[in-house]
């Protein structure tokens, strides 16, 4: 449920972030101007919504792929630079040991907590398991949305190492055309 939230919330982000280019063209020069001067979560954005994790109709991403080879040797590698930077900067193995240390810590403070606690003899079932669930909630609420962090940074490293292969594809297949002529 929480998680299914947590992605209304990120479709509706999305969804806001891709209404300013969900119109616009995609041209060699619009995705070079793109490339250049999109902050790296709006390019990922316009990465996924030009190139969709579900896939999309072969003739279309023909025409995409087409345009990205339309692009100069210079873009080509200026934009594979930048999806390294990209990566770089949204790599998750940083995050692993962050979220550990968060786990152990949560337990360990949930643990406190519930031997902390007397319980009133008369307390019902039903009063017990209500306050130990209340002592688990907002901590596992916390380690859940770090969680759905890492989770989205890997989808969107997902759509940046696509579209990087693209790139280097393109790149090779004009070396290649070069070296034909």
């Amino acid at each position: 449920m929480l998680f299914k939230l947590l992605e209304k919330i990120y479709e509706k982000k999305f969804e806001r972030e891709i209404a300013d280019f969900k119109d616009e063209d995609f041209n060699a020069y619009n995705l070079k101007r793109n490339l250049v001067t999109m902050s790296s979560v709006s390019l990922t954005n316009y990465l996924t919504l030009h190139f969709p994790r579900n896939g999309q109709g072969y003739s279309k991403h023909k025409r995409k792929f087409e345009k990205i080879k339309s692009l100069d040797q210079e873009d080509i590698s200026a934009a594979i630079a930048r999806m390294d930077r990209i990566n770089h900067v949204n790599d998750q193995k940083r995050f692993f040991f962050f979220i550990g240390a968060l786990f152990t810590i949560i337990a360990t403070v949930i643990a406190t907590i519930l031997r902390k606690i007397k319980f009133d003899p008369d307390a019902s079932n039903l009063e017990i398991v209500a306050t130990i669930s209340m002592v688990y909630t907002i901590p596992i609420i916390i380690y859940l949305m770090f969680s759905w962090a890492v989770i989205m940074d890997s989808l969107n490293k997902a759509t940046v190492n696509y579209f990087k292969d693209l790139l280097i594809l393109a790149r090779d297949e004009k070396k290649n055309d070069i070296e034909i002529d």
